[in-house]
């Protein structure tokens, strides 16, 4: 067994069925992969004897951690990687997937062997969302309208590319050493629910490869997954106060240089830019 991939879960009552019927498909064609390990964090209203159930409809093999408790993305995610560390300590990688996504047989295979032949510390695969783009390549326009679960699939395997774009979404393949070493999420900064978390950990891989390294993350586009974007959970409670939250713990965990650091990363996005200036203009002025 090379990798074993991680799974948050919510389940709400009052999406139950769909979110059912999206924890099928993931869990499904996951399964169709040789390696289907999962470790499922529950922080929703099914009870882990409910998922054991359906994982076992579905072919893969579990271990579930949680008691249905929303803990938030920093705290589970966390969880699931010292399980893994703990338990499985010979795995090599470790992935981080999410429920509303559909994954090709062995979409895995040609991201795991971009790790093996560089000294990247992760890497993603290029992905295609609910509405119709692709990323990290900004096309747009794909018709998904009608797509069975397999047309679906055999769409992403038509769209595959000999190429390494910079670049960064979910899913995530991490070599599991290097992110035991960064220390994957730190929930002691990462106090909120969600938010801001893979900024962290992008920060601490390129701490780790070094400054003068330029690194930035990668997708290799041999590998294409399906992700809706479905954004499960931004109508929580007091989305904004955990955003905001993990917003103030990634600028105590990492400071302004931080955020100027996380412009270069995504030079796409001013977010981080403007925000170390605005860092700088208030010590100015104390």
């Amino acid at each position: 067994m090379r990798i074993i991939h991680t799974l948050p879960l919510m389940v709400r009552l009052a999406s139950q069925d769909q979110d059912v019927e999206m924890l099928k498909t993931c869990l499904s064609t996951l399964g169709k992969s040789e390696e289907n390990n999962v470790v499922i964090y529950n922080q929703g209203i099914l009870s882990n004897h409910d998922i054991q159930l359906l994982a076992a409809q579905t072919g893969v093999k579990v271990d579930i951690i949680g008691d249905g408790l929303n803990v938030g993305i920093p705290e589970s995610r966390q969880a699931m990687f010292e399980h893994i560390w703990d338990r499985y300590p010979s795995i090599p990688y470790i992935s981080e997937i999410h429920v509303d996504m559909a994954f090709p047989k062995d979409w895995y295979v040609e991201l795991i062997d971009f790790l093996e032949r560089t000294d990247e510390p992760m890497v993603c695969p290029g992905i295609v969302t609910q509405n119709g783009s692709m990323e990290p390549d900004g096309v747009h326009g794909i018709d998904l309208r009608e797509l069975s679960t397999e047309l679906l699939l055999q769409l992403l395997r038509s769209l595959q590319q000999d190429k390494v774009a910079l670049g960064f979404v979910h899913p995530v393949i991490h070599k599991a050493e290097v992110l035991k070493a960064v220390g994957g999420y730190d929930t002691g900064f990462l106090t909120g629910k969600q938010g801001f978390e893979d900024d962290s950990l992008l920060l601490g891989y390129l701490y780790y490869m070094g400054i003068r390294t330029a690194w930035r993350p990668k997708c290799v586009l041999k590998s294409r997954v399906y992700h809706a974007y479905m954004a499960q959970r931004k109508h929580l409670e007091n989305i904004q106060g955990e955003l905001q939250r993990n917003l103030s713990g990634l600028f105590n965990q990492y400071g302004a240089y931080g955020f100027k650091h996380l412009n270069d990363i995504h030079p796409d996005k001013d977010f981080f830019e403007t925000l170390y200036q605005q860092v700088k203009v208030s010590w100015k002025n104390t």
